[in-house]
């Protein structure tokens, strides 16, 4: 697997445990969907062959819970437009409270199973 010069990431996110990090997300969110093929936003249930128009979101934050940094089931597969959506909702509050992640997904059980463990 080749990576292009010039990440968009900076500091340690641009690392390869990150990048690895991403994929894991990514293949977990094919398998629980029950899809080989497609990726599925969490939030609105859109199929997508290709990554590249979906992010892999933190359910814990990144700066406040390092030891979750690279945990792949610490991640959500959302499309930009619902990613987006739920940063202007809810801004920095959601740095370190994952329960606003839980209500934007709608109690998405994923994730609920992560926040209780």
């Amino acid at each position: 697997m080749r990576f292009k010069k010039g990440n968009r990431w900076k500091g340690s996110k641009g690392q390869l445990r990150y990048k690895i990090w991403r994929k894991g997300v990514f293949e977990l969110n094919k398998r629980k969907v029950g899809l080989s093929k497609y990726y599925v936003c969490v939030k609105c249930n859109k199929k997508r062959k290709t990554t590249r128009v979906l992010h892999a979101h933190h359910i814990y934050s990144w700066n406040k819970f390092e030891s979750k940094r690279y945990d792949r089931f610490n991640g959500v597969v959302m499309c930009i437009k619902c990613h987006n959506s739920f940063h202007r909702k809810y801004k920095f509050e959601a740095l370190d409270k994952p329960n606003l992640l839980l209500e934007y997904l709608n109690g998405y059980k994923l994730v609920k199973e992560y926040i209780q463990q």
